[in-house]
């Protein structure tokens, strides 16, 4: 058996190859092969191999949430709509607390706009087109900060005068934009933005660029960047998008977590695998997890891995005591307090 390293260059997203290589890097699952296939492996197989699966679930497995869907239907429409228009142009704003996927599914935004511009101009790349732009910003940025990035990321050899002013880097940040055919403009921690001149640089960027600003960041409707003052401008032209935790109690929410949960079940690459322990144990998981995609997500990985990095294990099966364990921790090395015990889980039928 062969496996493929995945190996990447960039550390980060803000700038045009790491952007390019985040979206791109979506290992496909690795053969599924018998527990008894797996240790008849060497070592340095067995270490391949698990990095594959370790691969695949963090970058590849992803579930369908009315959120994606929403947003990617409003961004689609908005990217045809603002060319058109003159001034005013229309925004997105992805909003919800901490640790709830926000900069996920800003990254699925940006892959599809990114995919959708390679189908229909398949050279776009050797013609120096960047149709994503990414940015994030640190704790109090100023407007001048926010487009000295997007000048770096499109034009990383050049170099800034030390006295330039804001208009001066407006204009040469709307110029490289459009010279760039760039279609979408996402800002991450906007809500790191504060003061009056953020708003009014973003404002600007809307008026005089075609490009699609999505601001991701905390509760950005009610924080103080775009809360209030200055700030409302840009949020009376942005939808907002907000992302929120499951309510199991309705029919509705019951059903989505339990889909959810189904598919992280049906595709955990763990040699010989049935599914049906996580997908009985929903409920539980809803608990843990505080109703939030994203702790269930990273309970899944957590899950796995304490199955990978067991030496002595004779099989990859999921059990009670091996999902506890994973639940048991998870409340003792973070801040998430939830009270499910071993008692509350049931094995697979």
């Amino acid at each position: 058996m062969i496996v493929e390293p995945l190996v990447l260059h960039h550390d980060t997203k803000t700038t045009l190859l790491g952007l390019r290589e985040a979206l791109t890097a979506l290992p496909a699952a690795p053969a599924a092969i018998t527990f008894a296939e797996y240790t008849a492996l060497t070592a340095s197989e067995r270490s391949l191999y698990d990095e594959a699966r370790d691969d695949y679930l963090r970058l590849t497995l992803r579930v369908p949430t009315p959120e994606q869907d929403l947003s990617t239907r409003i961004l689609a429409k908005h990217i045809i709509s603002n060319p058109r228009r003159k001034n005013s142009r229309r925004g997105l704003m992805v909003s919800a607390p901490m640790f709830y996927g926000k900069t996920e599914l800003a990254l699925l935004l940006a892959r599809s706009v990114e995919q959708d511009h390679a189908k229909k101009f398949p050279d776009y790349a050797d013609n120096g087109e960047v149709p994503v732009v990414w940015v994030e910003v640190t704790d109090h940025a100023t407007g001048k900060a926010l487009l000295s990035q997007i000048i770096r990321f499109l034009a990383p050899t050049i170099t800034l005068p030390t006295q330039i002013t804001t208009d001066n880097l407006r204009r040469r940040a709307v110029e490289l934009l459009h010279v760039h055919h760039t279609k979408l403009l996402v800002i991450d921690e906007a809500h790191n933005l504060g003061g009056s001149e953020p708003s009014s640089v973003i404002k600007a960027l809307q008026n005089e660029s075609s490009a699609t600003v999505v601001l991701v960041g905390i509760n950005l409707a009610s924080g103080k960047a775009f809360g209030s003052g200055e700030g409302l401008q840009v949020t009376m032209r942005c939808d907002l998008v907000e992302l929120r935790r499951v309510d199991i109690r309705t029919e509705e929410g019951m059903a989505l977590w339990r889909r959810w949960v189904a598919i992280f079940d049906r595709n955990l690459p763990l040699c010989e695998h049935i599914p049906g322990m996580l997908t009985r144990n929903a409920p539980a998981l809803h608990a843990a997890a505080d109703g939030r995609l994203s702790v269930l997500a990273m309970i899944i990985e957590r899950l796995m891995a304490s199955i990978l990095d067991d030496p002595e294990r004779t099989s990859e099966k999921v059990t009670r005591e091996r999902l506890f364990a994973v639940l048991d921790g998870l409340r003792q090395t973070t801040r998430i307090r939830h009270k499910v015990q071993i008692g509350d889980l049931v094995e697979a039928a």
